[in-house]
């Protein structure tokens, strides 16, 4: 078949030459291109991941510290001078004690009377807390001085010993509270304690007074997850625990029982030891 337009092909083979000419630079270009996208989004990926690692920072930086702080279960051993004042550092955090003097009415505790316990942490504001009274406990003989001072968690309770000004997270919210021993109305003259929780809003401690009213008469066994346990003795014979629950600044008492150990209806061996009681609803069986 006869092609009537000669233009027409003429400008096909030029125009075919051309791309054989041009293709090898254009398949450069489109490898720098590619090259180029590859950097483009790696770069991209990464400018994401720091975006999204700085919004979570504030968080990642208190339960970061919390957590060391629980694992490291840091002590210490300061006790308050002549005039009444001590300074002690649990990791990060400063907490200093002035008073109008401390003294040792009872031979293992030191007293301090009117109180300012002021505590400075990365997430806390530097606050001052006034107290009547803070307990310490006094090693005898007082060359070897006791653990004044604890950070970390509650859950193994006070086998090794009190402690007068403890940071820890009672209310399992994931900043520190403060608990301080301010008197002995647990058993037997066991200590009681000044709780304060942390409100993240202002940054601040508050006192708790719901929570101290539950804890009357009954001397603290151990915190767990944001729940109190705690017991009593009366006499030779009767007997009592209770968990109570807190969570945010709400404390409620979660269960109960009270026994005895004397005559018909006595409780003995296992039974004692039995805490099913503890188990609320919905809770699997341990």
């Amino acid at each position: 078949m006869t092609n009537h337009y000669p233009v027409i092909d003429m400008a096909i083979d030029i125009r075919a030459s051309a791309c054989r000419v041009v293709e090898p630079f254009r398949q450069e270009r489109d490898d720098q291109m590619q090259r180029y996208g590859c950097w483009r989004e790696l770069f991209l990926s990464v400018l994401l991941l720091a975006i999204l690692s700085g919004c979570q920072g504030g968080s990642k930086l208190r339960s970061d510290s919390i957590q060391r702080s629980m694992v490291e279960q840091i002590h210490a051993k300061d006790m308050p001078d002549d005039n009444g004042f001590m300074e002690m550092r649990l990791g990060d955090a400063v907490i200093t004690l002035e008073s109008d003097g401390c003294s040792s009415r009872m031979i293992s505790k030191l007293i301090c009377s009117n109180a300012r316990v002021t505590v400075s942490t990365p997430t806390l504001r530097r606050q001052t807390l006034l107290l009547p009274e803070v307990w310490l406990p006094r090693a005898i003989p007082p060359d070897s001085p006791d653990e004044t001072g604890y950070r970390g968690s509650l859950d193994k309770g006070f086998a090794e010993g009190w402690h007068g000004i403890m940071l820890s997270d009672i209310n399992d919210d994931g900043y520190e509270d403060l608990v301080v021993w301010s008197g002995s109305d647990g058993t037997y003259g066991d200590p009681s304690y000044t709780y304060f929780l942390y409100d993240a809003g202002p940054r601040r401690l508050v006192e708790n007074k719901g929570l101290a009213k539950l804890m009357e008469w009954h001397s603290l066994s151990r915190i767990v997850d944001g729940r109190l346990f705690a017991w009593y003795r009366s006499g030779p014979c009767d007997r009592g625990e209770k968990v109570i629950g807190v969570r945010g600044s709400t404390a409620e008492l979660l269960a109960s029982r009270d026994y005895t150990t004397c005559g018909e209806h006595a409780l003995e061996g296992e039974e004692i030891f039995d805490d099913s009681w503890m188990k609320l609803e919905g809770e699997p069986s341990r």
